[in-house]
């Protein structure tokens, strides 16, 4: 299934776990496949036409993995937000889209053991709010994983969760 708001060729660039990508391109698209508790934050300035997408895989750094600092949603969202700024974009003009956060495994009375996508979600968010930055729409939670797809001609960010039809977000 194709997931292109339009006809005309586009270069998907696949965003992968713990990877930030940006871009000003509009040919191209930024891509999470796969998508379970991790949390897909797009984020595309209308201003500037820059955009970006982190692949968020843990809720916190806590010192660790200084490495690869996409990979935590406390050290992701900076680095995001300063990446997009390099490319011209401008802050306070970002739009913040996020997918993802589902509950992809449990085991009987250890469910709290297993809710990373609830605390990925949360801690994003508190980045989010660290900066002065608001979320905008979301598709998060629930038990599917989810492919998501952000179009840098136009910030449009669509989303296929596993048995469903195509969305917009």
């Amino acid at each position: 299934m194709v997931l292109s708001p339009a006809t005309k060729d586009f270069t998907i660039i696949v965003v992968g776990m713990g990877e930030i990508q940006v871009s000003n391109d509009p040919s191209h698209v930024l891509a999470c496949l796969g998508i379970g508790s991790c949390i897909a934050v797009c984020a595309f300035d209308p201003v500037s036409r820059v955009g970006g997408m982190a692949h968020v895989v843990l809720p916190e750094s806590n010192g660790r993995d200084v490495d690869n600092p996409g990979k935590f949603a406390d050290t992701a969202i900076p680095l995001l937000i300063k990446e997009m700024i390099k490319k011209g974009g401008i802050k306070y003009s970002i739009i913040f889209k996020l997918v993802g956060g589902a509950q992809m495994s449990s085991a009987p009375g250890l469910e709290s053991a297993f809710k990373t996508g609830e605390r990925n979600e949360k801690m994003v968010k508190e980045a989010l709010k660290k900066e002065r930055l608001l979320v905008g729409l979301t598709d998060l939670g629930g038990t599917k994983g989810r492919t998501v797809k952000m179009y840098m001609d136009s910030g449009t960010v669509l989303v296929k969760s596993a048995g469903e039809v195509v969305k917009e977000l």
